[in-house]
């Protein structure tokens, strides 16, 4: 058995049935304790947006709202989605949206907790799963070990699919040879993951934006010009997720475990993921990151219901029933008569029913989703290879550091060329590992992160636009890095409180 087989056999058993109920039990748990707080704060997480503050140590909120979005919105929200359907029917759609409302609080969860630990290192603030592993709970060897996962799967395993799809989607759509588009992205890639979180906050600032709205624009054209097709589609979706489908009733399970894992896989919540890079953010409260992080949920959840809404209402996806035998074949594109797996040419399929060169915008939107999905993937890395290399001289750390900036290069070349169709078994076994252990830690910070938003939600109660974090009064410890930086606040605050 090959390491590619056995990667493969291990994703099945760590994405199984206990994953499921853990995950979306976690979400149930903390929507509710945390009061529907993904849903509640619309108005609140949109005013966050327009804050400026920055300082040479952090970025902006906007700017970690860009770069986290950057990292949630990539190839799983349109090859991924693709092979949701594919797997699970068009119920698979609906259960990405479910699962995604409730990781929004989960999301909330882990990248408030992020921000209550981190800390100042090598001139900009750094934080992630293993620093609340260790300062939240004095462990040693478990946040040792998950950043060591972290920092080998994420970077270097995690932009498999990427790499693969882009190059893919080039080859069909240009003809451009996938080492060509392999090497000149992963050239790219270089030049700004060279420049550190800075640098990937001021390009995912500039993309992200733009690819959002061309995407969802794209949706909604298609939409318009097959109008009479959606009421069918839609009952087929509803139907589907809930087992009452006469032609995709069986698939009920599939729906349900696909829809999980790619709303997962794509969105990042519960994986510890994108606490890296919104623990970079300039706030004066850990809420702030924590609202704001949870607000890009949604925004990549749209993403994958385009997705999915564009590949159905065109009739551009196959379907495969539990006997492998397909269940439904599209008649959007002549090669579905054909295809036996999803990928990319499905999505570039239906916006060739609207557009000739539809193939060549969905290349040149996965090509930047990818990009900025993969700067990420590469921070995430860094900041757990910080953790690891901590205690030693900052040469060390530093020449750690472009190692990895390195690796992860070869890496995504290697995998734009690579024929394997077990690209998202990869991916989804990393995703897995994380999940596991990050999930289960955050329930043991329950309380914790329950403290955070109640304080959070009382300062702004008593007037106070701008919550203050002082971990020593809630009784939070292992937080020190809060106790110098807002010093000068305190006071005033609690004048405020008082009243």
């Amino acid at each position: 058995m090959s390491i590619i087989q056995l990667l493969v056999k291990a994703s099945g058993i760590v994405w199984a049935t206990p994953i499921i109920i853990l995950l979306l039990g976690s979400s149930i748990w903390f929507t509710v304790s945390l009061h529907f707080v993904q849903v509640r704060n619309m108005k609140r997480q949109i005013k966050l947006l327009t804050k400026t503050t920055s300082s040479d140590t952090g970025i902006t909120p906007f700017q970690t709202f860009c770069n986290t979005v950057a990292y949630r919105v990539g190839v799983s929200n349109m090859a991924g989605v693709a092979t949701a359907v594919f797997l699970g029917g068009p119920g698979s759609v609906i259960w990405m949206a479910i699962t995604s409302v409730l990781n929004a609080a989960l999301s909330y969860a882990e990248n408030s907790l992020g921000q209550v630990y981190k800390e100042s290192q090598d001139g900009v603030y750094t934080g992630g799963a293993p620093y609340y592993m260790n300062k939240g709970r004095g462990w040693k060897i478990l946040p040792a070990a998950f950043a060591f996962l972290t920092a080998v799967t994420v970077p270097l395993l995690a932009p498999a699919p990427h790499a693969n799809n882009v190059a893919i989607a080039f080859n069909q759509s240009l003809g451009i040879p996938r080492w060509v588009c392999g090497a000149v992205i992963g050239c790219l890639l270089f030049l700004v993951i060279s420049g550190g979180i800075k640098r990937i906050a001021k390009v995912a600032e500039m993309i992200v934006p733009f690819m959002t709205l061309l995407y969802l624009g794209l949706t909604v054209v298609i939409l318009v010009i097959n109008a009479p097709h959606l009421p069918q589609m839609f009952s087929d979706m509803i139907t589907s997720a809930f087992g009452a489908n006469a032609v995709y009733g069986a698939l009920i399970g599939s729906a349900i475990m696909m829809g999980v894992k790619r709303s997962v896989s794509s969105s990042g919540a519960g994986m510890a993921e994108s606490v890296g890079p919104t623990s970079a953010a300039e706030v004066d409260h850990p809420g702030e990151t924590g609202l704001v992080s949870s607000m890009t949920v949604f925004i990549d959840v749209a993403i994958c219901i385009c997705t999915g809404l564009l590949i159905m209402a065109t009739d551009c996806f196959n379907v495969v029933g539990t006997d492998g035998q397909m269940i439904h074949i599209g008649t959007g594109a002549e090669f579905f008569a054909t295809a036996t797996q999803a990928d990319i040419s499905w999505v570039q399929a239906s916006i060739n029913t609207l557009l000739p060169i539809g193939s060549i915008i969905i290349a040149l939107c996965l090509v930047f989703f990818s990009f900025t999905t993969n700067m990420n993937h590469y921070y995430q890395g860094e900041i757990n290879l910080r953790y690891l290399f901590r205690n030693c001289d900052v040469k060390v750390r530093s020449a750690a550091v472009w190692g990895l900036r390195i690796v992860m290069v070869v890496c995504y070349f290697t995998w734009a060329i690579s024929d394997s169709s077990d690209m998202w078994a990869l991916q989804d076994l990393a995703c897995g590992v994380l999940v596991w252990i990050n999930v289960i830690v955050l329930l043991t910070f329950s309380r914790t992160i329950i403290t955070l938003y109640k304080d959070y939600q009382d300062q702004l109660k008593h007037g106070i636009e701008t919550p203050v974090f002082n971990p020593e009064k809630l009784g939070i410890k292992g937080a020190g890095f809060w106790m110098e930086h807002n010093k000068d606040k305190f006071r005033e605050v609690e004048e405020k409180m008082s009243h």
